[in-house]
């Protein structure tokens, strides 16, 4: 899968942009607030008809305006598509090749990633970001799995209702339906969670190959799993811990806790971790979800990733660009044009590589 151009109008702070993508990989630079996160925001969209910051979608028509359009070209299989979205105050239209489509089979159609540093940092954030991260890429994995994570979600809101109003009469009912759909979540996400760390470490053993000056920290990267309650039996834990429970007015173990580490050096990357082994740990968890998305559909979704250099010293920068070729993806970066010069040194000769600067807006 490869996108090959984008046009975008009274979009976030853009008015008119076009872009035409020529490489898999594609460095877009530029100054500050010409658009270069608008651009992977409008990409996105065209996947999830959302944003991947936390924003309305009617707060992203650019002001003054009462609409913003998309219109997104790409290739699978040597055949070229056309993603056409228009947002306006009252309405929404979305189409693939001029037919209407669902969000859910856009999605299938043209599935995307985020990785942003910062706000929404995976390592930094809560658990449920985490969460996300395992829960999307693994309904384009087990598509089944959707409405298991749906029907925990809608239990424990109901389990929760229950514990805080004190109404445990109930309270049975929704037990035993919670124990029933947290071995189906548990091991629909334990099974992704597998196949994730399998191509974790495909991609360190790789780098091992290709850079044998990697960092210890990098070169010993790896995940640990959590599956949000302690016991073998869950039947029983929610019972231990019905009175904790009741007191706190919400449900305290499962599978909707679950969680998952990094680690370098067997330690957490985010209590011992530099700038960089943070960046670097975050792409590579990121780059393993493509890898296993692949495994499945024979081909790697788009991987949108904003201010990856940040942080990166020059010894790093060679391997994120030693990691970005090997993964073989439709991967957009947005990058300050401080670093213009820098990377154009660091790529010149690549031709997966084209570092694009979009202009003044």
């Amino acid at each position: 899968m490869l996108v090959s151009s984008l046009t975008i109008q009274d979009f976030r702070c853009l008015s008119l942009k076009t872009i035409n993508l020529k490489t898999s990989i594609t460095i877009l630079t530029g100054n500050n607030n010409v658009g270069k996160t608008s651009i992977l925001e409008a990409i996105y969209f065209c996947s999830n008809l959302r944003s991947f910051k936390t924003i309305s979608n009617q707060n992203l028509i650019k002001n003054n305006s009462t609409f913003f359009k998309i219109s997104l070209n790409y290739f699978y299989n040597q055949l070229k598509s056309n993603i056409f979205i228009e947002k306006t105050l009252k309405s929404s239209k979305c189409t693939l090749n001029n037919k209407k489509i669902s969000k859910n089979n856009l999605n299938n159609k043209f599935p995307c990633y985020c990785l942003v540093f910062g706000f929404n940092n995976i390592l930094l954030n809560d658990s449920s970001y985490r969460r996300d991260f395992l829960d999307s890429g693994m309904f384009h994995v087990e598509p089944g799995s959707q409405a298991s994570t749906n029907n925990l979600n809608k239990i424990i809101k109901q389990r929760n209702y229950l514990l805080k109003n004190k109404n445990l009469k109930e309270l049975s009912f929704w037990d035993n339906q919670l124990v029933e759909v947290t071995n189906i979540v548990h091991n629909y996400r334990y099974n992704y969670f597998q196949g994730l760390k399998s191509q974790l470490n495909q991609i360190i053993e790789s780098l091992k190959v290709s850079d044998n000056e990697i960092y210890q920290e990098i070169s010993t990267l790896d995940i640990n799993y959590n599956k949000g309650w302690k016991t073998s039996n869950y039947t029983q834990e929610l019972q231990d811990n019905l009175d904790k429970d009741i007191a706190i007015g919400y449900t305290s173990s499962g599978s909707h806790k679950c969680d998952f580490t990094i680690l370098s050096n067997n330690r957490p990357v985010k209590e011992s971790g530099s700038m960089s082994t943070l960046v670097l740990s975050c792409l590579v968890v990121y780059l393993a979800k493509i890898n296993l998305f692949h495994v499945k559909h024979g081909y790697k979704p788009t991987l949108l990733i904003d201010d990856l250099f940040f942080g990166i010293d020059d010894k790093n920068l060679n391997t994120v660009i030693k990691l970005l070729v090997n993964s073989k993806g439709n991967i957009i970066i947005t990058c300050p044009s401080i670093y213009e010069e820098m990377l154009c040194k660091v790529v010149k000769g690549n031709k997966e590589i084209t570092v694009l600067n979009i202009g003044d807006g």
